[in-house]
């Protein structure tokens, strides 16, 4: 984690809110460094990652009365000192913080756009009277910041900044209601009233009193590439290559790749290969059942890249590891059961290796999401008249749901539901889980007359109107850049609970710069294919059962059909979701919830994603809500 805070008198700051304990890079068990001047404070404590803590730096320039500190790693650091004429030798902690002084003294902000990595940047310079906080081009750090009465506290850690008792900050009533939306929250307030996430690609500037918050980079999808398909695969193969090359390090640490079968993690698993001397364990989880069950291809992958593989069943009965997902998440977010899958996959792989490599990313570098399809199938059928289409809707959402997880009447009731939604919404539309007239019978009077008054959805908007991209497809992935990956990010967050730290080559800033020019109809073809020219790209480097096979489903969990079926998942929303506990969270009302159920159980509706977030939220509540309350009643007493 690393913290700070500006504008406090820090000798006035109690034991209990003074992170006193920071951790040094060289031995993360002894107490090292810490930095504090005047009404600056700053440090950092090791995140429990092996591979993730060795980037870690706090450096200070007394001659220049700068302090710097990176959380997370610039993998191409070593390559910036060379190119900066800087030293770069065994001192490590010397070598960045020189390279990075000097990338700021010459550059200014500039530099941070050529940090390849997943960082939060702070620098602090005395005599300019200047405080920066940087975060990482696609947001893979978090950093959370919270200001009021002159005061400026940040953190790495969601629930750490919120526990202080200097922070008073309540619940956001709004950050709910985008939660309930969405199953998570893809603004960038937080579930905690005025406390604010820094937005990816950006930062933060105090300068003689003022903050600015504004942009390093941007993605760009203006001046698309005219180039053939053999330049398109030399140049992404390239790409894809030193991405991953920069990510590696198998000869400090154990290295392991988190392997679905799908086109992502199968690029990832068939390119690193070649590049490794030692092993390379894969990891992927496995829910039995004829439409969810994909573990052939990931094994497949294994079998053709000599990884040492590592299948973790997953059942009905580990749903109830919610509860510690929900513990260990900084916010409220709920992926269906995949986040439960995410962390038995980290368990798992944490006694084995130091991280992991994903193919989290490729579905916004080269439009995967069905969703994109969804989109150009609204085009067509918003030409029909409006009188025509609502009698089909209103008609495909009272036919019964089906137990497979994809099929023509699956589809079909989603899309139907989802069409009612704003077209300014882009992807999101499809990713929406209320209507107003169903939030309106969920919540309490209180909390809707409340909610009713406020846009939860304009901040999302306003993301669409950045966007450059001539095309709708563009725009759309513009914003899910901004939304739908740092909700992946999160999850895979999970996995520093174990020690474990994940990487993300396909979310390399280059190639996020390199796709987005690429025509939006080489990714989402005439005929509907999604990841078009990936496809294309990859044919003859990865076997031809990967590249060409069109049964894929996307990792799942059959949690919808567990609910129905499985005793033990039902008493898990029962034991959870009982009348007292919804009378005492007083935000929902508690006959709609039942009849949520009632009607999944039936098959008259998939409410499977309303009740999992329900459940998140009521668990997550417990543990970071209540529990901070009474933590921070005794706080309190000891300041």
């Amino acid at each position: 984690m690393i913290f700070g805070s500006l504008g406090e008198d820090i000798n006035s700051i109690s034991p209990a809110e003074s992170y006193a304990t920071i951790w040094g890079v060289d031995d993360m068990n002894a107490l090292a460094h810490e930095y504090r001047k005047d009404r600056f404070t700053l440090g950092m404590t090791s995140s429990g990652a092996r591979s993730h803590d060795a980037g870690h730096i706090l450096y200070h320039n007394p001659d220049a009365g700068v302090t710097i500190a990176v959380y997370g790693c610039i993998f191409n650091i070593a390559e910036l000192a060379r190119q900066l004429g800087a030293v770069f030798d065994k001192n490590y902690q010397t070598s960045v913080g020189t390279t990075i002084f000097r990338g700021y003294e010459k550059e200014g902000a500039q530099f941070f756009r050529r940090c390849n990595g997943n960082f939060v940047i702070v620098i602090h310079d005395e005599r300019k009277n200047r405080l920066w906080l940087v975060r990482d081009h696609l947001g893979i750090e978090s950093l959370y910041y919270y200001r009021k009465n002159q005061l400026l506290y940040f953190s790495s850690s969601l629930h750490q900044l919120a526990a202080s008792p200097r922070v008073d900050a309540g619940l956001n009533s709004v950050a709910v209601m985008r939660y309930l939306l969405f199953n998570y929250n893809p603004a960038f307030d937080t579930v905690f009233e005025d406390v604010q996430k820094l937005r990816p690609g950006y930062m933060l500037r105090i300068e003689d009193g003022q903050m600015i918050i504004d942009p390093y980079w941007y993605i760009s999808f203006k001046e698309p590439f005219k180039k053939s398909d053999s330049e398109y695969k030399e140049e992404l193969i390239d790409l894809f290559n030193d991405a991953i090359r920069l990510r590696l390090d198998d000869k400090r640490f154990r290295t392991g790749v988190y392997l679905s079968g799908g086109m992502d993690s199968s690029t990832i698993t068939g390119l690193m290969r070649p590049m490794m001397q030692g092993p390379l364990h894969s990891f992927s989880f496995r829910c039995r059942g004829k439409t969810f069950d994909e573990s052939y291809y990931a094994r497949f992958m294994s079998e053709s890249y000599n990884t040492t593989h590592h299948e973790i069943p997953y059942e009905a009965e580990d749903v109830y590891r919610i509860a510690q997902v929900a513990a260990a998440s900084d916010e409220p977010f709920s992926d269906i059961g995949i986040e439960v899958a995410s962390y038995l996959l980290a368990e798992k792989a944490s006694g084995i290796v130091d991280y992991v490599m994903t193919g989290d990313g490729g579905d916004e570098l080269f439009a995967g999401h069905p969703v994109y399809m969804a989109d150009k199938m609204a085009e067509k059928f918003e030409r029909i008249p409006k009188k025509l289409r609502h009698p089909l809707t209103s008609i495909l959402q009272k036919l019964p749901d089906p137990e497979a997880k994809k099929n023509l009447l699956v589809k079909a009731k989603r899309f139907s539901y989802s069409t009612g939604f704003s077209a300014d919404l882009f992807s999101n539309r499809w990713r929406i889980y209320y209507t107003d007239d169903e939030l309106k019978k969920l919540l309490t009077p209180d909390w809707y007359q409340t909610l009713s008054k406020k846009d939860a959805l304009q901040d999302i908007k306003n993301l669409y109107l950045e966007a450059d991209g001539g095309d709708f497809l563009s725009k759309t992935i513009y914003g899910d850049y901004y939304t739908v990956t740092g909700f992946y990010l999160r999850r895979m967050e999970l996995t520093r609970q174990f020690g474990l730290e994940g990487r993300y080559p396909l979310l390399d800033h280059r190639l996020v710069e390199y796709t987005s020019r690429i025509p939006s109809n080489l990714k989402l073809d005439e005929k509907g294919q999604t990841k078009a020219i990936f496809h294309k790209v990859m044919a003859g480097v990865l076997p031809d059962e990967i590249v060409f096979r069109t049964d894929k489903l996307g990792h799942s969990v059959p949690f919808k059909n567990w609910l129905r079926h499985k005793p033990v998942v039902q008493n898990v929303i029962r034991e959870c979701l009982t009348p007292e506990a919804i009378s005492k969270r007083g935000i929902f009302n508690n006959d709609f919830v039942q009849m949520l159920f009632k009607r999944h159980l039936s098959k008259a509706d998939n409410n499977s994603h309303r009740l999992w977030s329900l459940l998140t939220f009521e668990l997550w509540c417990r543990e970071h809500l209540d529990n901070r309350k009474v933590n921070k009643a005794v706080e309190a007493e000891l300041v």
